[in-house]
């Protein structure tokens, strides 16, 4: 068959266009060359499929694409017919995870290599070290990157509720029936099939237990959950600081729910804030921490004013090694401000809520403006990766 050459563009820029394999790969080749584009990209998802958990639709759509190593021979061949109609350059991806891989597409035709799914659950240093290893692979003839892929557990677990606490109007807690094996900072999903998935920072690990604030129409329908009725939830995910010494830990609004693992398993003093007594939740601190610092915009409760407020004056009494922060972006902005002139900033961490959608780093919604993102390289960071 006569290849087909790049006909003049007017576009305006380079393009690349990603060739679905539920379509008639050659055709769409051919259409694409002819509107002007550079090269060709292979492949996208395959489907949509059905994917079902305990008889229930998973994706909010019901169906989605599949991606990752169930396509890779659907690549393969795919690159292979597109090969056989241009010359032009093609971009391949689908399943690729190793070195062998890439030399499996480089047969089939391809120039270049997307790598997607396998980096799964990889914190910014792991990928780095992933792809230096992965490089030698293709200078050396190797195959070892293969050995720093991740097993991700995407698996929900059923749980029941135990107790539901209600702390005002629009905060409340789920105590659930059983234990989670989670480190201070991680969080969990929880799903409800045909009502959504959201992420929430693990209050307490024994049992379960969430501090939630009805938002929207997922959190509304989590807060009539009555005792016995069913949540889904997968997770742990997230890492856990490195915190070997006496902590200071500054919480905001639900913020203070990601601090009570620290608490449970430090020596600790805790700054807790809110703006009026229903929405400072600090029962559980009391039982734990040296001391508890509370405040509330209102003054019904503990001092008056931000929890930040005499922070600086909190820092120089107690003297710790580290501190701890979580809650709305201006509250951990002014507290690392305050904290830095008595602490290394080092050895400070500050989670700030980011929009997490998938959980193992791979759709970059929750990423920091350093680019860290907030599922595999947090829920903590430094002052420097903020």
């Amino acid at each position: 068959m006569e290849k087909i050459a790049r006909s003049v563009s007017s576009l305006g820029k380079p393009t690349f266009a990603k060739v679905s394999p539920n379509l008639d790969v050659r055709e769409t080749v051919e259409y694409a060359i002819r509107g002007g584009v550079v090269g060709i990209t292979a492949i996208n998802t395959k489907g949509p499929e059905l994917f079902l958990y305990d008889g229930y639709p998973v994706l909010s759509n019901k169906v989605g694409g599949v991606s990752g190593k169930a396509i890779f021979e659907l690549g393969l061949k795919c690159v292979r017919e597109i090969r056989e109609v241009t010359n032009l350059p093609i971009i391949a991806c689908g399943g690729i995870s190793t070195a062998e891989d890439i030399r499996k597409y480089k047969e089939a035709g391809a120039d270049y290599f997307g790598i997607g799914s396998a980096l799964a659950g990889m914190n910014t240093e792991e990928i780095k070290e992933y792809f230096h290893e992965l490089m030698k692979d293709l200078e050396n003839e190797t195959n070892n990157a293969g050995e720093l892929l991740k097993e991700i557990d995407m698996k929900y677990k059923k749980y029941r509720v135990r107790k539901r606490t209600d702390l005002a109007e629009d905060l409340f807690l789920l105590e659930f029936d059983y234990e989670i094996e989670a480190k201070p900072g991680q969080f969990v999903f929880a799903w409800i099939p045909e009502k959504g998935e959201k992420p929430f920072s693990v209050l307490d690990d024994e049992p379960l237990t969430l501090l939630i604030q009805k938002r929207g129409y997922f959190t509304s329908y989590l807060s009539k959950l009555d005792k016995g009725d069913i949540v889904y939830v997968r997770g742990p995910y997230g890492n856990s600081p490195n915190v070997d010494g006496r902590a200071l830990l500054v919480g905001g609004g639900t913020g203070v729910a990601a601090l009570y693992l620290f608490a449970k398993n430090k020596d600790s003093v805790v700054v807790l804030g809110a703006k009026d007594k229903e929405h400072l939740y600090y029962e559980k601190f009391k039982d734990v921490c040296d001391e508890v610092y509370l405040f509330t915009e209102s003054g019904e409760i503990g001092e008056k004013g931000l929890v930040t407020d005499n922070l600086e004056e909190i820092v120089k009494n107690t003297k710790p090694r580290y501190c701890i922060n979580c809650g709305p972006e201006n509250m951990v902005i002014a507290a690392i401000q305050k904290e830095s002139k008595y602490i290394n900033p080092e050895n400070i961490y500050s989670s700030i809520e980011y929009l997490t959608k998938c959980g193992i780093g791979l759709c970059g919604s929750c990423a920091t403006s350093k680019g860290y993102r907030n599922c595999v390289d947090g829920t903590f960071f430094k002052p420097n990766q903020i």
